[in-house]
């Protein structure tokens, strides 16, 4: 039967229900999947850590790309709030160009500003002059010359003026920011004591406000998305390989617990990091049949029914709704993004109600397009990865964690965890990637 006016208006509201974005705490749509039994919880793992550090504390969180990282990031904020704590949150990308590489001068002055921006949200005022504003006063008093490097503002001018100024160049002009980090290069102890000092201020004018036994988080969103182009990214990961190598220290801020998220890379980087990453939804065990994992079903299953509800899944999919949608449950791989991808391409193929089987593998067929062509080369590799159910990460070499940090992001490998960590190919195109393998071995070697 062809789609009625009501059908068109329902399948229309569907579609919007399954949009991939953050969620913030309270939303209905959220599924607590840790709350499931079987399900470690990492982020009551990190409340603790923050909370049991008491004065101070530094935390680097990742996660890959649609793994609900941010999500659980503002449920970290809720939980820290609930028990007493400030919490200030700030996204990187509001400062800084993901595709060029970061010096220890340049986070240590973005982040500063981005603390101040967020103290100046909440209604704070440190004095008179916000981060921007005193870090050009500190500038100008210098013997750097601004001219020299490229920046238009001179002595003299409005400080508030030139500040926000700064700011903007800091994101923007690459060329201004390679100078002003060559040139900062030698006075990283002052900057980073100007940088401690205004963190300072900000700790007491919190308190000020909120009492004297009050402490104080810094959520610092999406380092993790720097990642260059194919020209630098080389360059770039060691950028950030020297960031959290040579200088983690001077990242720690005296009375702040400060969490950082960070490219999920660096754990192979730089093993022995501690570092808390977001595995996907374990589906299935990590055996030879690869098992049916309860927990993680059943969360997957709630997921749906809240975005399509309960009569929403029965008048889409007929009787027996989370049956028909456990093709795409299952398919999924555990990943949240790619859920979402594929019940929504499965409502634009609707052309009736309940859905079609047809429409249902029609939109398989184009989630699982997205993750082709597979070359030779690749596919040997996640072969390998698929058997040994491991990264097999051959060398550190930045070409070689590249290669591993983009079957990662692109979801063709899966991170996964049940106490111990494992790796697994998308279960999307398992048998595509054990094919090609396959072909490449002489017949009388199979």
């Amino acid at each position: 039967m062809a789609l009625s006016t009501d059908d068109q208006r329902f399948l229309k509201g569907i579609y919007q229900e399954l949009q991939d974005r953050p969620l913030q705490p309270g939303d209905p749509r959220y599924e607590p999947i840790y709350d499931h039994p079987g399900c470690e919880d990492p982020i009551d793992q990190l409340l603790k850590r923050i909370d049991f550090a008491d004065t101070e504390s530094l935390s680097l969180f990742s996660g890959f790309r649609g793994s609900g990282k941010t999500t659980e990031l503002f449920r970290l904020q809720k939980n820290l709030e609930a028990i007493g704590y400030s919490v200030l949150y700030a996204d990187a990308l509001d400062y800084i160009n993901p595709a060029n590489p970061i010096e220890i001068s340049d986070l240590l002055i973005i982040l500063a500003g981005a603390f101040s921006d967020a103290l100046k949200a909440q209604g704070l005022e440190i004095s008179s002059d916000d981060y921007w504003t005193r870090f050009w006063n500190w500038l100008s008093k210098t013997d750097v010359s601004l001219k020299e490097l490229g920046f238009k503002a001179e002595v003299g001018v409005d400080p508030v003026k030139a500040g926000a100024d700064l700011k903007l160049e800091l994101r923007t002009a690459q060329t201004f920011r390679q100078r002003l980090a060559g040139v900062l290069s030698a006075r990283i102890g002052e900057l980073h004591g100007e940088v401690t000092h205004f963190f300072e201020d900000g700790f007491k004018a919190i308190r000020k406000r909120r009492g004297d036994d009050t402490k104080v988080a810094f959520l610092f969103d999406s380092l993790e998305q720097i990642r260059g182009s194919v020209s630098n990214e080389q360059e770039v990961t060691r950028s950030i390989e020297r960031l959290f190598s040579n200088y983690l220290q001077l990242l720690q801020i005296p009375y702040m617990h400060l969490v950082y998220t960070v490219p999920p890379w660096l754990k192979f980087v730089l093993p022995g990091t501690d570092i808390m990453l977001l595995p996907c939804l374990r589906l299935w065990n990590n055996d030879g049949e690869r098992s049916h994992c309860v927990p993680g079903n059943d969360a997957l299953c709630s997921l749906v029914t809240k975005r399509f509800s309960r009569e929403g899944l029965e008048r889409f999919f007929g009787p027996d709704p989370l049956a028909r949608a456990a093709k795409l449950m299952t398919l999924c791989g555990g990943h949240f993004r790619d859920l979402l991808l594929l019940l929504r391409e499965t409502v634009l193929r609707a052309k009736s109600l309940p859905v079609t089987d047809e429409a249902i593998d029609g939109a398989i067929l184009r989630v699982r397009s997205n993750f082709l062509p597979i070359s030779l080369d690749d596919a040997q590799w996640l072969a390998e990865i698929e058997s040994e159910r491991v990264a097999l990460l051959r060398t550190r070499e930045p070409r070689e964690i590249n290669r591993l940090t983009r079957f990662l992001d692109t979801h063709v490998v899966l991170y996964l965890k049940n106490g111990e960590e494992w790796y697994d190919v998308h279960p999307l195109v398992r048998d595509e990637v054990l094919a090609i393998a396959r072909a490449a071995i002489p017949a009388e070697s199979r």
